[in-house]
């Protein structure tokens, strides 16, 4: 029973590593849409750079596979 309760617990924490950066990666996305529709000057600002982050990480991810 107690080996149950340690494997789903290892089983959780890997399940949220996994989508921690997608996770991430969502919100930053969903921020800067919002952003980008809704404000101008400052906001427009920040919404380019919410909305780079997926596309950066993108290009980090590839840079390190190589």
């Amino acid at each position: 029973m107690i080996v149950e309760r340690s494997a789903r617990r290892q089983q959780r924490a890997s399940i949220a590593r996994v989508f921690a950066i997608p996770a991430v990666l969502l919100l930053a996305s969903i921020a800067g849409l919002v952003l980008g529709l809704t404000g101008n000057g400052l906001p427009d600002a920040l919404s380019w750079a919410l909305l780079s982050v997926p596309i950066l990480a993108g290009v980090f991810a590839f840079a390190k596979r190589r």
